[in-house]
């Protein structure tokens, strides 16, 4: 007989887990906790004590990843684990739910396990990954990359506005601040890791579906656009002569949103292209602009719809530097592969939703997540739940504890059939 979803989660539980983390912000400023600030790390003592409380024996990692550890049951022949986590750092004015929700999910499923009394064959680590967000030394997923041997010195040695240098930061919460190259010497042993999300979109509300199962994580590719012109006096450089940079740019971001917009339209797979951030120079009232810096940022679930987008691309910069008189130069400044999940872990996440009677749908996750570099080392795969007006990264995220309960539920059940158990 299936069970209800309440069965293996607590609403009260969780929304006082939730409630609690987010009164450890910056006064006046919610949702904010910064990784590393005096925040995040009253928020990682307070995680810590919770993890110890559901009987985890807690460590932080060389990656400044906080783990909490249910040992397998000491008669079992294997040193198999299963990795459950999320993050609770934040950006800044972020909200309540991102990575919280899966951190506070995974330790949901402990909580079944003790109250029922079930020992597994396998380890579970409920993890805290460090710095998910993109942070001022401008390298999200940290403790993610740490674990899958991607962290490296380039990396570590970045310092911010305020002269701290990165790898100082990892070793003050507990890290080793070292780059590694290679992954968790125990890699071999994860035949799991598992991801509760908010979803940060729309399509699991508007469709009132319960459970988004991802499919993959998009490759994000990040590249700088400069755009150089000629300065000059705005009230004598005549119009039928100016290198205006600033004109180039603003028909470069019309370009890319419209060459965008038509490939994402020929492929059902996630595709998107954001100019984010311009830097005009001089930016003076008085003076055409000379030259324009771009970020452009570049989301794709398919190489080829990213290829065909770049090829156009350049095409086009062709004909707009030789009709505006100027120069368009763009470089790759980071980029991360698509990122599929497991198909055999898809396979029980949505068997799980079935048996406790949830709807649920396939998903392109659109945004980047630990589990991406996790998928790199070990089987991976994420769970979706919905999120309010697809609102998230702003003080207005927002999802309902039922919502978690019911993705906290598939998570438990799943772990559960992983571990051969049945319940």
């Amino acid at each position: 007989m299936t069970k209800h979803f309440h069965h293996y989660s607590d609403s009260g539980r969780i929304e006082s887990a939730i409630n609690d983390l987010a009164s450890m912000t910056e006064p006046g400023r919610p949702f904010t906790r910064l990784v590393f600030s005096s925040e995040y790390k009253q928020a990682r003592t307070w995680l810590w004590s919770r993890f110890e409380a559901a009987g985890l024996k807690c460590h932080i990692d060389d990656g400044g990843n906080l783990i909490g550890t249910r040992k397998a049951m000491s008669d079992a022949a294997t040193s198999q684990k299963i990795i459950i986590g999320s993050h609770i750092d934040t950006v800044s004015a972020g909200g309540r739910f991102d990575g919280v929700a899966g951190v506070i999910a995974g330790l949901e499923t402990i909580h079944f396990l003790n109250k029922h009394g079930i020992d597994l064959p396998v380890d579970i680590e409920i993890v805290d990954f460090l710095g998910e967000e993109l942070n001022v030394w401008g390298t999200s997923c940290l403790g993610s990359r740490h674990m899958a041997g991607l962290l490296c010195a380039d990396i570590l040695s970045q310092t911010d506005q305020d002269d701290r240098q990165l790898a100082e930061e990892i070793v003050k919460i507990g890290g080793s601040g070292k780059p590694t190259l290679v992954p968790r010497h125990d890699a071999q042993s994860i035949i799991a890791c598992l991801e509760l999300h908010i979803e940060q979109s729309n399509r699991l509300e508007s469709g009132q579906i319960d459970i988004g199962v991802v499919t993959d994580i998009p490759g994000i590719n990040r590249y700088s656009i400069c755009v150089t012109g000629k300065a000059g006096h705005s009230g004598t450089t005549l119009m039928q002569g100016r290198k205006d940079a600033l004109v180039t740019a603003s028909i470069i971001v019309t370009m890319i949103r419209d060459l965008a917009q038509d490939i994402s339209g020929q492929d059902n797979r996630h595709f998107v292209a954001t100019i984010g951030r311009i830097e005009v120079y001089p930016n003076g009232a008085a003076v055409v602009p000379g030259e324009v810096k771009m970020i452009m940022d570049l989301r794709a679930s398919h190489k080829h719809s990213r290829d065909l987008f770049l090829d156009r691309l350049q095409s086009a910069y062709t004909e707009i530097s030789h009709r505006e008189s100027c120069s368009i130069k763009m470089e790759l400044i980071s980029a991360a592969e698509v990122a599929p999940m497991n198909e055999t872990l898809r396979l029980h996440l949505a068997r799980s939703a079935d048996e406790l009677g949830l709807s649920h749908i396939n998903v392109s996750s659109g945004a980047g997540h630990d589990m991406a570099h996790m998928s790199r080392i070990a089987p991976a795969a994420m769970i979706f739940i919905p999120c309010q007006d697809g609102l998230s990264h702003c003080p207005e995220e927002f999802t309902t504890t039922e919502a978690i309960a019911k993705g906290s539920a598939v998570l438990t059940r799943s772990v559960l059939t992983l571990a051969g158990r049945d319940f």
